[in-house]
């Protein structure tokens, strides 16, 4: 096989699919979900059937934020938020007043529910 020169010979790896990308919570929700949320500054918590809440976030925009969420694309996500959205039953928010005090309420809301997919190098005390 020849290859023309300066071609280089490790091609990026685009994944073929025959099935639609699951939409687990466009399934759960309805679209109509997704329209009703408010375009405000906040935060929101994806919550589980037995375990409570499983991942709490900050968002600008709410709406824009979750409605990321509404594809689960192996292209796009990593496989551990793949699995956060196909557990999610619930979805909860609240709108906050400015970005700022939506990050202070994430952190202490981190801090105290110690929700299993918020993993990205917080160092909170473990609870007995």
């Amino acid at each position: 096989m020849s290859q023309a020169p300066g071609q280089d010979r490790c091609m990026r790896s685009v994944q073929w699919w025959f099935w639609p990308h699951p939409r687990p919570l466009v399934d759960r929700f309805g679209p109509e979900f997704f329209r009703q949320l408010p375009a405000g500054p906040g935060i929101y918590l994806l919550c589980g059937p037995a375990e409570g809440v499983l991942y709490v976030g900050k968002a600008k925009n709410l709406r824009r934020r979750l409605s990321s969420y509404r594809v689960a694309n192996p292209d796009r996500f990593p496989r551990r938020i793949i699995r956060l959205l196909c557990r999610v039953t619930r979805i909860e928010w609240d709108e906050c007043a400015d970005e700022a005090a939506a990050a202070y309420r994430e952190e202490m809301l981190i801090a105290v529910l110690q929700p299993r997919f918020n993993s990205a190098g917080n160092v909170w005390p473990k609870r007995l």
